[in-house]
């Protein structure tokens, strides 16, 4: 871990414990101490005092988050009860589970959401980076735009139940490989056909391939390796 890792801490402020949720999704408010929110150096090098959190949903990851708002969707979420974590992660999202706040929530949906089936396509599913395009300069905060063809994106899905035909794409930096089904180098996740990335934390003058890779609601990667490269350059 890094230096002053057993600083970071989080503490779920609202919603309490037992709490009974009728939407169909909800909104946890989350206070950091010890480290400094961002989403900006996610996948880069660890930096003491910078990180951000992960909330899991009956212990299955749902997403990372750099505010102190987080919401949850509970598309796909079975009525009853279910515990909402919040985790304290480094740069490299290796998380202080040390310092890990939870609290249980009680879903009872007024109007419940049809629930997401298992989907069929004739084609594989397939992946492609159509913008930055390969040598380009990049600098500052700069979208990451894919091309999906035969597969459907849902962020509502994230860390829920496998569901055939869908998941999301992570964009990670040079490298997919690793602990952590190699989410070390994770700049983050998308349940649409655009990431908003960052060049913070990277060296002006250096490239860096951008990776955009399929995966699962539960984020590990397909076993073909569905995957899009190009390499840019930071301004």
């Amino acid at each position: 871990m890094q230096a002053g890792a057993e600083k970071m801490k989080v503490t779920i402020t609202s919603p309490q414990s037992g709490t009974k949720v009728t939407d169909n999704s909800v909104t946890l408010q989350v206070a950091a101490t010890g480290f400094d929110l961002t989403c900006d150096l996610a996948g880069k090098p660890v930096q003491e005092g910078k990180g951000h959190f992960h909330v899991e949903i009956d212990k299955s990851l749902v997403d990372m988050y750099c505010t102190t708002k987080a919401t949850i969707s509970l598309q796909n979420v079975k009525p009853g009860k279910h515990t909402l974590e919040v985790l304290p992660a480094q740069n490299d999202h290796a998380e202080v589970h040390a310092n890990a706040a939870s609290i249980e929530i009680d879903y009872q949906p007024t109007k419940p959401l049809p629930e997401i089936k298992d989907a069929t396509f004739a084609g594989k599913p397939s992946i492609k980076i159509v913008s930055p395009k390969a040598g380009d300069t990049v600098s500052g905060a700069f979208d990451v735009v894919v091309e999906v063809q035969n597969f459907n994106l849902s962020a509502d899905l994230f860390g829920k139940p496998g569901v055939a035909g869908y998941g999301h794409w992570h964009l990670n930096l040079d490298s997919t490989s690793g602990p952590m089904m190699g989410m070390g180098t994770m700049a983050g996740m998308s349940g649409t056909k655009t990431f908003k990335a960052s060049t913070a934390g990277l060296k002006a003058g250096s490239t860096h391939t951008l990776i955009a890779l399929l995966v699962d609601n539960g984020h590990a990667p397909f076993p073909s390796d569905i995957s899009s490269k190009v390499e840019v350059k930071i301004k």
